[in-house]
This record gives structure tokens, sequence and C-alpha cells, in this order.
């Protein structure tokens, strides 16, 4: 064969070989148009939508419009902003293949001036400005018929809760009707106005407490007695609160709402410091009780709870004025908690910073019971019980040194779920009414249920007093408007759990999501050292202002006169520190500079890194795998 030939034949084969791999690039691009396929690599499966969520969207059965406004074009748009943005728009789209024929999507750039910037403010969408007269909008619209909801904005400190708030908002948008809580509570939690003789014994009228005044923006609340017999079907939640002195019928009356497929929220409290009955007992020298319990329930389900002791911690203690001698001191039966006390694993409670327990009671539950238990709030290892009747003429000292610490870790708040059985065999006989009184029968009693039809849901909380207004928020007087000002996380955490309860079980699986933004950990730990070295800079320079207004005022003033009279060793003082001043500041800029520097060259070092390595590792193959080639030809 010639040379003509075999170049010939060689160009044919590559040409050959060319027009295969574009026939075959074209069949893979028609294959992937037709077959749907993903695969989530990230490390917390980002992209990956939890079991709950797709329970949820799954269940739609009415179509549901997303709209998403996004202004992603615009010129000063901070990255954080922008990566975050689109983010979102990818994870909506896994929304919409999750339930194609019932969900569609629609993403829109609202500019300035245009048709969707002025829908994205009809739907109450608010932007935020960026400084440059920019508006951001970055918000969702969830429209169903005639039910729009939204989110006004999307702010990336959200971020690890993203796929709660966008599953909730599709969970409302199409539940059929409001949720109702049952409230049913010894304490006066929707305010109260005392008639002329307590106001003669000094009671003055209290206002709605602002966990309450919460629970209203979200649910419609009915005020259920303590004394019924059987609860309404139309309530959703029954909310108990401080449930003292119950009778049998009235727990029965909650025991077949459980039963029923009722979700239960109960606060407890083996000393209820807002319990006005028992503060005025006491304060007639009767032995008033503080304490409440669902003794009955509580037994029967396999729950232990001791509603005369207090739980104190003494690793969680609160400070507290003790008055006298004794002045500020931590107090163990108040409970202020962070970090690990809160259960890092349900969105409920992740995002919770801190909060304020008030002599709060703990529970465990049997081994035989047929529930399971949720841990919310526990306590630390540093823990004991102490009897509630110490609190009544014990001072903060000596009731820490009282509390037998026993090295467990007991929870103050739960979720319980499982299937239950009645604690009653029939229908209790109500409670024998009082002289002049006649005993009411329930109109169309309910039929007895002796078992759950499904999994019962209850929420325990073994304080009360942590949702008042005196523990909880501070209320300000502006103008003659109060406004609510929150001291801690308690109203939030009851909220989120009651919201949380009340949207689906499913939402109970959806766990807080990983962060998108994956920063640089060498880039922060430089910030934070050069941060340290300026605030120690920072606090020399403080210290010698200080020195030098301490000086300046001793300085004498001439009688009569505004003049200050300096010394020829004063002046000399003052100039010798605006020297050490000028001194300082120029140190403080060569560390900003400096930190600038070792930031730039990681993150310049970093970036060619990421942009070399790929193109001169596959070019060092290829040299390698050429140069074996010709070795075999050669041979």
């Amino acid at each position: 064969m010639t040379e003509e030939k075999k170049s010939k034949l060689k160009v044919g084969s590559t040409a050959t070989n060319i027009f295969l791999i574009i026939i075959i690039v074209i069949a893979v691009n028609i294959i992937a148009a037709s077959v749907f396929f993903r695969w989530d690599i990230t490390e917390e499966s980002l992209y990956t939508l939890s079991d709950g969520t797709k329970e949820i969207v799954e269940r739609i059965k009415t179509p549901i419009t997303v709209k998403y406004y996004f202004t992603r074009n615009l010129e000063g748009l901070p990255i954080t902003y922008k990566t975050y943005g689109k983010k979102i728009d990818e994870l909506l789209n896994e929304y919409k293949n999750l339930n194609t024929e019932m969900i569609s999507y629609e993403s829109y750039d609202p500019k300035p001036d245009s048709d969707e910037e002025e829908w994205a403010q009809k739907y109450g969408l608010s932007g935020i400005d960026l400084g440059t007269g920019e508006r951001l909008f970055m918000g969702i619209v969830v429209i169903q018929e005639d039910n729009e909801l939204g989110i006004p904005f999307m702010h990336p400190r959200r971020e690890q809760f993203l796929e709660y708030d966008i599953t909730q908002l599709m969970l409302q948008a199409h539940q059929e009707k409001e949720k109702t809580i049952g409230l049913m509570s010894t304490l006066q939690v929707m305010g109260s106005t005392p008639n002329r003789f307590q106001q003669m014994q000094g009671q003055r009228p209290q206002s709605k407490w602002a966990f309450m005044t919460e629970l209203e923006n979200s649910f419609k609340i009915e005020e259920i007695a303590s004394d019924v017999q059987d609860i309404d079907t139309n309530i959703d939640i029954l909310l108990v609160i401080h449930p003292k002195d119950l009778s049998d019928a009235t727990q029965y009356a909650i025991d077949q709402f459980v039963l029923r497929g009722g979700e239960l929220v109960i606060l407890v409290d083996p000393n209820a410091r807002m319990d006005q009955a028992a503060a005025m007992a006491m304060q007639m020298g009767q032995m008033g009780s503080a304490n409440s319990d669902l003794s009955k329930l509580f037994k029967h389900w396999g729950i232990n709870y001791d509603s005369t002791k207090i739980i104190g911690d003494l690793s969680q203690s609160t400070k507290v004025n003790a008055g006298g001698q004794m002045g500020v001191i931590s107090y163990a039966l108040w409970h202020t908690l962070s970090g690990d006390s809160f259960n890092k694993e349900l969105v409920a409670t992740r995002e919770l910073e801190q909060m304020l327990l008030i002599e709060p009671g703990g529970f465990s539950i049997e081994e035989k019971s047929p529930l399971k238990l949720n841990s919310l709030l526990q306590t630390s290892e540093n823990s004991g019980f102490i009897s509630s009747y110490m609190t009544r003429f014990g001072n903060p000292e000596s009731i820490n040194k009282q509390i037998a610490v026993d090295k467990e870790i007991y929870t103050m708040a739960g979720i319980l779920t499982g299937e239950l059985t009645s604690a009653f065999s029939q229908r209790p006989a109500p409670p024998a009414p009082d002289e002049g009184e006649k005993v009411t029968p329930p109109e169309n009693p309910q039929p007895h249920v002796a078992k759950s039809t499904a999994s019962a849901k209850i929420l325990l909380v073994t304080d009360a007093d942590f949702l008042a207004d005196t523990f909880a928020v501070d209320r300000i007087n502006l103008f003659g408007q109060s406004i609510v000002q929150p001291k801690n996380d308690n109203v939030n955490f009851m909220v989120n759990m009651i919201e949380f309860l009340g949207g689906a079980e499913a939402m109970m699986q959806i766990r807080s999501r990983g962060r998108f933004s994956r920063p640089f950990t060498r880039f922060e730990e430089l910030q934070t050292i050069a941060q340290a070295q300026y605030q120690e800079a920072e606090a020399e320079l403080s210290a010698q202002l200080n020195e030098v207004q301490e000086k300046l005022s001793r300085l004498k003033v001439e009688e009569g006169t505004n003049k200050v009279v300096l010394t020829k060793e004063q002046i000399e003082k003052i100039k010798q520190f605006r020297e050490e001043e000028k001194k300082t500041k120029s140190n403080l800029r060569e560390i900003r500079k400096l930190l600038r520097q070792d930031i730039e060259f990681e993150k310049t070092s970093l970036t060619l890194l990421n942009l070399l390595v790929i193109p001169v590792l596959l070019t060092v193959i290829g040299l390698v795998l050429y140069y074996r080639r010709v070795r075999n030809r050669s041979k």
C-alpha cells in the first residue's frame, strides 16, 4: 500500500470517527431530553427534597401556581444574594418535578418600572434597598384558585430552613380550612377584667398574653371551659394550660379527643407563679396549690411526672436578684437554655438561641409506654429535683444547695407519638355539683372510642409560666401604642411548635437543610486571627484615650472663666499622646492591610489551583498516553 493510499485511509478513518462522535452526542442529548434523571452528589444532599416534602407535594390535588420574583440582573447585586437566588430557583424546579400535573412554576425578573415589578408589589412582596438606588426582589407567591400566600423576602439567613418554608407555604395554600385551637386554661392567658370586689382586693386588669396574640395570627382560637365533658369536633388542636384539679369527666374528654385524631398540647407546671388563685390563697394564710397534672392520663400513657417536684440545673442557672446581702446570684430553678439544650435536628427548635424556663418539672417515658419521645428541651447532667414546697420558705442560695444532682439528663419539653388506648373503659360520671347547682349532661354525647385510629401526637411542656409576658416579652408604650419586644425565644418556641404540629405529620420529617454557600474555612481563620489582633490594638488605643481623658478631667479651670489652665508638662504629655495615637492608628491600618494581603494571596492561590490543576492533569495524562502510543508503534 502506497503512502498516498495510507494517508487517504487515515483521513477517511478520522472523518468517520468525528462523524460517529457527532452522532453519539446528538443521540445522547435526544435520550437525555426524554429521560428524567438527577444525581445529587452534594455533601448534605442540598438538592434532594425530604420524604416529608414529597408526601405533601404529591398529595396536592388542586393546581397550584408558584411565582418566584428575583431581580437577578442587578449590577450591584451582592454575590451572596445572586448565588442564593439561583439556588431557590433550582429548588423550586425540584418541587415542580415532583408533581408536574398540579404544580406550575413561573420565574420573573422584576426590573424597575416593569409590569413584573408592579405585580410583585401587588402580591405584597417586599424588596430591599441595596444602597445603590437599586431594589432587590426575592420573594415567592403560591396561588391556588382564590387563595394567595407568599413569603415577602427569602433572606439568606433562613437558608437552612428553605425547604421547610416553601413546603409550609404550599401546605397552607391547599388546606381546606383554617385550623382551630381549643384553649383550656386555668390561667388568665386571654386577659381579664376584675370585678369590683376583686379590684377592692388589689387585682388589676390583665392584658392578653403576647403568646396568644401571636397564635391568633395563624389560628382561630376557641375557649373551652375547664369542666367540659366533650370536645367539639371542629377543634383541630387542643391547648391545655395548667390543668389544675381537672375532673375525670374532663380528662375523659381530653382522652377521647386524642383518640379521635386531635393534636394535643399540654403545659403542666409544678409551681405556677402566674396562678392567681394559689397566690391569693397563700396571702390569706391558706395552703394554696400551684401545681398541675393530668394524673390519670399520664399514668395510663406511661409518662413519669411528679407535679410536686421542680427540677434545678446548676449548669443552666439564671442570674436573679436575691435581695439583701446576697445580691445577684445564680438561681438553679430558673433555667437559661441555649446550645445543647435544644433539639438541633428539628426545624422548629434548631433556630432557637435562648429560652428561660421558670421552675419547670421534668418527665420521662416508661419502657412499657406505647409512646415514643422526641425530646425538645433538656437539662444538663448537673441537675436534680427539689420539692416545690421548699420554694415558699427558702432563698435562692439555700435552694441551690438542696438540689440533689443525680447526673441524669431530664426532658422538660418533648413530642410524644404512638398509638394509644383509652384510659377509661366508659364515660365517667360528671363530678358532684355544688349545693344549689344541677349537673348538665353533654348534649348528643359522642360514642366511646377505645383505641386510636392513627398515631397520636402530643406536645408536653412542664412549665406554664415561661409564656407569661413577665418572662417572655417587654411591652413598650410608644406614642400610645403598645409595642411587644421579645426577651428571649419563649414565644417563638411555642408558636413554632404549635404551627409545626398543626401543619402535617409529614412536616415533622423535614429537617433543616445544609448551606448552599460553602465558605473557605481557611479564610475565616485568617479573618478571626486578624480581628483578634485588631481588637487588641484597638483596646490599647482605647485605654490610652481613657487615660488622657482622665488626666484632662483633672485639669484646673480658672475660677470665673472657661479657660483651661495647662502646665508645660501637661502640654508635652498631650503632644506625646497624639504621636502615640497616630502610631497606633498606623498599626491598625497595617493590620488591615496584612489581613487583606493574606486573604487575597490565599484566594489567588486557591483560584489558580482550581483553574490549573485539572487542565494540567489532563495534559499530563494525554502526554503520557500519547508517549505510550508512539512507543508501542515504534516497537
